[in-house]
């Protein structure tokens, strides 16, 4: 079986975890049709990244720290995020052309870089990103939909498409912890739909990514490595993480 087999299987498993809080291994060998003892070494992989718990027949939920809200992580870790929304603004053209911003701290730290750059169409569903380009001279575009007080984002209902004529140049993704996982990750089931589906209408997928994210593990990944153009992080990235990602495509530390 192939390694992306086995990821996107433990990707799932995990998932069923964040809806259920427990799984039992005979369910698991019916809806992913292997063997019992290959989801016991699912479940032990998942155990020694911290996500779960064995226990007799099955594993239990290892409920993660709930994330501060985005006004409060913002300020966090300014020295390490800096350098990456340097190096990231380097990839926006002086033209004219459209930015996609997704939610999150460290994209808030861009949008505040992009303010005073000659005028670009933005969109973005971050309010974060959006009071940080207020007074600009960009056209600023907001999917709208349910606000996310912790997210400071809005996240709206998943069966309607983003602005379906538009495509954009580049787009920058802020990712959760990303530990034991194979691509960048996201703490929501919603949010996670989102960043898909900006994917899809982008031509330039910029993933950053602070190295705190490697201590860290989350809830669901959006996409692996392989789907993305760049990944900007910090040097002191883990060795295996870097050899992962380099592996699958262009990294940048700084």
């Amino acid at each position: 079986m192939k390694a992306s087999e086995i990821n996107a299987r433990r990707q799932q498993i995990t998932e069923l975890l964040y809806q259920n809080e427990t799984v039992r291994v005979t369910d698991l060998v019916k809806e992913f049709n292997v063997s019992d003892e290959t989801i016991r070494k699912d479940l032990t992989h998942l155990e020694q990244e911290g996500i779960l718990k064995k226990k007799y027949g099955g594993a239990i939920l290892i409920k993660q720290e709930k994330l501060a809200p985005v006004s409060n992580r913002t300020p966090l870790y300014l020295d390490i995020k800096t350098p990456i929304i340097i190096k990231a603004a380097e990839y926006i053209p002086d033209t004219p052309c459209s930015i996609g911003l997704d939610q999150g701290s460290t994209v808030a730290l861009l949008a505040a870089k992009l303010r005073h750059l000659p005028e670009k169409q933005l969109f973005t569903g971050s309010l974060a990103a959006v009071l940080e380009l207020a007074n600009s001279a960009h056209q600023i575009y907001c999917f709208g939909g349910r606000y996310a007080a912790n997210d400071m984002a809005f996240q709206n209902d998943t069966s309607i498409d983003l602005y379906p004529d538009i495509q954009l140049d580049i787009c920058f993704f802020g990712s959760s912890g990303v530990q034991g996982r194979g691509g960048f990750c996201t703490s929501s089931l919603v949010d996670a739909d989102i960043k898909r589906r900006l994917m899809k209408k982008s031509t330039k997928k910029i993933v950053l990514l602070d190295s705190t994210k490697f201590t860290k593990s989350s809830l669901v990944q959006v996409a692996p490595w392989n789907a993305v153009d760049l990944v900007i992080t910090n040097q002191t990235l883990p060795d295996d993480y870097r050899e992962m990602i380099a592996a699958e495509t262009t990294l940048i530390t700084v």
